[in-house]
């Protein structure tokens, strides 16, 4: 997609979709400066920022200034995206942006109205989440892992660390992605809970952690994880020491065996032994799924889109499907649009 920040090349005839006025850039700056602050990455700012100047670009014609635009007006928006060619998906993200504008526009002055907020268009497809594991499966998995065949639950400083992770996995729902960025500080084992940071995908929350992974957490950060950080900076004959980052280790709260930054492997490991106490559990998504679908059963929507760290609510309904509820009724009641 193109950058602002780069000169168009055009191509015979046709103009590039994303080539905007000096004046567009200028409106611009300060949603960027916005979106930086919210923790998004570079890539969906520059995404995001193409799509609100493709409508203050719209704006241009109907002699419109974004504060005076209202629902009616977003309509023809969307007409005019339907006879560009636009899908439904690309449509809806058009106008994710446009609300995210809106919001930002909203901070310098509150009385403007979001002509986009509820709008979206329906009967876009959406991922179906499957292989969903019972949530006493995974409970059972917990209980009884053990990181090798005929072992008794963890007793080395690996099998410590994977039963650890395993807990947040299980009883938290984190990601992988989430798992390489935790921190020692992130962990608040006095107030029994701990922070999950966000990006730019999903949101930072704060979650209740179990009496069991209060005190397994507590022996992994004060006993197991500096054992594990001594022991990958010892010199090693096929290794050399200074291969070993130990500034970033020490911010890392889980550590591989070996000195790697990234615990890829960690988990490719740890999943290998999970599939020897439950072959129906491959990866650390499927967790995740049943963890979500448990949550959905007992709490509302909104704490559970909370809990998951999910940016859109749209996000946690994929996963009401799978607890059989009428996904599509829920669909009904917001403000769709008929794609036609």
């Amino acid at each position: 997609m193109l950058s602002f920040s780069e000169i168009p090349q055009k191509t015979g005839n046709k103009k590039p979709e994303y080539s905007f006025e000096q004046q567009i850039h200028d409106q611009l700056k300060g949603f960027k400066i916005y979106l930086k602050e919210l923790g998004n990455c570079e890539s969906t700012i520059r995404q995001k920022s193409n799509y609100a100047g493709y409508f203050l670009q719209w704006l241009e014609p109907e002699r419109l200034q974004p504060e005076d635009a209202r629902y009616n007006d977003l309509l023809d928006f969307v007409d005019y995206c339907k006879s560009e060619g636009n899908s439904k998906k690309h449509i809806n993200s058009k106008l994710r942006s446009i609300r995210n504008f809106y919001e930002y526009l909203k901070k310098q002055n509150p009385g403007i109205v979001n002509p986009a907020t509820n709008l979206h268009l329906k009967g876009t497809h959406k991922k179906v989440i499957s292989g969903i594991i019972d949530y006493k499966e995974l409970e059972t998995l917990y209980h009884c892992f053990a990181p090798k065949a005929g072992q008794v639950p963890p007793n080395d400083n690996r099998g410590k660390r994977n039963k650890a992770i395993l807990g947040l996995l299980v009883y938290q729902g984190v990601t992988t992605e989430e798992l390489h960025r935790l921190e020692p500080g992130h962990l608040k084992l006095r107030e029994g809970k701990i922070y999950i940071p966000g990006n730019g995908r999903r949101n930072s929350r704060t979650l209740e952690l179990k009496p069991f992974q209060i005190l397994e957490l507590h022996e992994y950060v004060n006993e197991v994880r500096p054992k594990i950080i001594k022991e990958i900076t010892k010199p090693r004959p096929a290794r050399k020491p200074d291969k070993i980052n130990k500034s970033t280790l020490e911010n890392q709260l889980f550590i591989s065996i070996n000195g790697s930054e990234n615990i890829k492997n960690s988990l490719l490991h740890l999943f290998k032994a999970v599939r020897k106490t439950n072959p129906g559990i491959q990866n650390p998504k499927q967790i995740r799924a049943g963890v979500i679908t448990y949550w959905l059963k007992t709490m509302n929507l909104r704490q559970v889109q909370y809990m998951a760290g999910h940016k859109y609510v749209s996000s946690t309904e994929r996963y009401q499907s799978n607890n059989l509820d009428n996904l599509q009724s829920k669909l009904e009641k917001c403000h769709p649009l008929n794609y036609g």
